[in-house]
């Protein structure tokens, strides 16, 4: 189909050219050329003159792109030969009248689409085109397309180096300014959708936004998260991180600056400086860092009855209370520290105190009241002196009296969480479109590290849909061998391509089936020889190794002195 274009005839003598030196040009055009050479500059302005013409005259006659690859005849045979546009074009030559609806009842619905556009429709050279008007008032002819050529032409002004991969609005008004078919909304939409350069490189349909899962706790230290802040400028003591963990009932929390964010780091912060002064919490969430997934943390968790939970990749909404409390401590830091911003550790402790001392949103208490059962004494208590104690105190009453206002304000605090997390599901559930998947289907996936290289590409894949773990997350895997990981559903959306890769799940499938049908055989050569009253012998042969399509490999004889 495709044609190698004859190259452009020169538009004046090749020895023209040839008879001319660039000094004599030069001289002609700045006035200072010799009497002598009065012939050979004539001859320069009649050819610039020429080429003036030339070009002009080639831009006018400049031919739609679509006729480099197919000649007018090539287009006209293309047309006749198509069942819809063919029929189109004999009721055209037939007669210029209209046909009736009843001559087209039973006809493609195409052609009955072309009919309602038979006043638009003109033949130009044995040719069909259809009269379009822009909406600058100004009407073009479009090539009635035949179905042959429909993706041809949607390639060359979509997936062409100059056609730029734009979306479905911009490539389908490329397209409309010179072609036209029944259905080219619908064709180019789909076309864009079944992209996978688009689908890695352009949002699409986008993060996806699943239904909010809240888990809640009832008591202190029921769930604490834990997180790491950094690299910040380093200090004077060395520290330039920062080990955040808070308490998801009383919304204590707790920041450590340190020098670095090992495993064993990590693990003696957390044992020294949390667990022996509150006690051993029941439930451990962090993300999937290195230093909360080694083993050492896992030992640790284990030997003290701790529960260790993760989130699923680049997912910081699953650790929603430490990473915003992150972005707290960064802008509270941000009001102390001194011009070089290495002094961030020493107003650590200071700032905690503050934020303990606070009402919380959630809970409407103070953390401190939560955690330990009273308000600390700040230094303004100090200044302006504590209201007086009464003279009838009595200790067994005191704590009584305790008992009851921490259970009390435990009863406050879980009625205002659930308060806040039925209001913050409402608003997030609201106008939600949950994606679902099925099990051996192709989807892209979400890579927050691509995107953040310079021109990366945020959709990675396609991948091979091996598990639906639960509402939220999937376990994919990208190759037959690859390591299979779990992400969230927000982190996917469909692979619409038209040529996805080989699913090796139904080919070991395959493969499973040939081999079950194996043994029917054996037996049924087994009985045969029992009938017959041979005695069967054992060789020690191996087990027959099979590809993925069933036949057997035949197995190396390797000499053996």
């Amino acid at each position: 189909m495709l044609r190698v274009l004859p190259q452009t005839p020169s538009l004046f003598p090749k020895s023209d050219w040839e008879n001319v030196e660039c000094r004599v040009w030069h001289q002609a055009r700045s006035g200072h050329c010799p009497a002598v050479m009065a012939e050979e500059n004539e001859l320069l302005e009649t050819i610039v003159s020429t080429i003036t013409e030339a070009s002009h005259l080639h831009l006018q006659n400049l031919e739609p792109n679509w006729l480099d690859f197919w000649s007018l005849k090539e287009i006209k045979v293309l047309q006749e030969t198509d069942p819809i546009i063919g029929e189109i074009i004999r009721l055209k030559l037939g007669s210029e009248m209209k046909p009736l609806k009843q001559d087209i009842t039973n006809l493609h619905p195409e052609i009955k689409a072309l009919w309602g556009l038979w006043e638009f429709l003109q033949m130009k050279k044995e040719i069909l085109y259809k009269v379009f008007t822009k909406d600058d008032g100004n009407e073009i002819l479009q090539l009635v397309a035949p179905k042959q050529i429909r993706e041809i032409i949607f390639h060359q002004l979509h997936y062409n180096k100059i056609a730029g991969h734009f979306g479905r609005d911009r490539t389908l008004n490329t397209i409309r300014n010179r072609f036209y078919w029944p259905g080219m909304t619908e064709d180019i939409k789909q076309w864009c959708l079944d992209c996978d350069i688009c689908a890695q490189c352009k949002p699409g349909p986008g993060l996806g936004k699943s239904p909010l899962r809240q888990s809640r706790s009832c008591a202190p230290l029921e769930r604490i998260g834990i997180d790491i802040v950094g690299p910040l400028p380093i200090t004077q003591d060395g520290n330039e991180y920062i080990i955040v963990l808070g308490d998801y009932f009383s919304k204590w929390k707790e920041a450590y600056p340190v020098p670095d964010h090992t495993a064993l780091t990590v693990a003696d912060k957390v044992i020294t400086e949390f667990i022996c002064r509150f006690g051993c919490p029941l439930q451990i969430h962090s993300d999937q860092g290195r230093e909360f997934e080694s083993r050492l943390f896992q030992i640790i968790c284990q030997k003290l009855g701790v529960q260790k939970t993760r989130s699923t990749p680049y997912r910081p909404q699953s650790s929603g209370l430490v990473e915003r409390f992150n972005r707290t401590l960064k802008q509270m830091l941000s009001n102390f520290v001194n011009s070089h911003r290495n002094d961030w550790d020493n107003h650590i402790p200071y700032i905690m105190m503050a934020y303990r001392s606070t009402v919380h949103s959630t809970t409407k208490c103070t953390p401190n009241i939560l955690m330990l059962g009273r308000e600390i004494r700040c230094p303004v208590d100090i200044m302006f002196g504590m209201p007086p104690e009464s003279d009838d105190f009595c200790p067994i009453e005191y704590v009584e009296w305790v008992k009851n206002s921490l259970r009390d304000a435990f009863y406050l605090v879980y009625e205002h969480s659930g308060q806040a997390a039925r209001r913050q599901k409402l608003y997030h559930d609201k106008g939600l479109k949950a994606r679902s998947y099925e099990t051996n289907s192709w989807v892209w996936r979400w890579y927050p590290p691509k995107i953040n290289q310079t021109l990366g590409l945020g959709w990675t894949g396609p991948y091979l849909l091996l598990e639906k773990l639960s509402e939220l997350t999937y376990k994919i895997q990208k190759e037959e061998h690859a390591k299979p990981i779990v992400v969230h559903v927000d982190h996917l959306k469909p692979y619409l391509g038209k040529n996805p890769p080989n699913n090796w799940l139904l080919e070991q499938s395959h493969l499973t089936d040939t081999q079950t049908s194996t043994p029917n055989e054996t037996n049924e050569n087994t009985s045969q020889i029992q009938d017959t009253n041979f005695t069967p012998v054992t060789f020690s042969t191996p087990v027959p190794v099979r590809t993925r399509t069933g036949r057997i490999v035949k197995p190396r004889n390797i000499y053996t002195p």
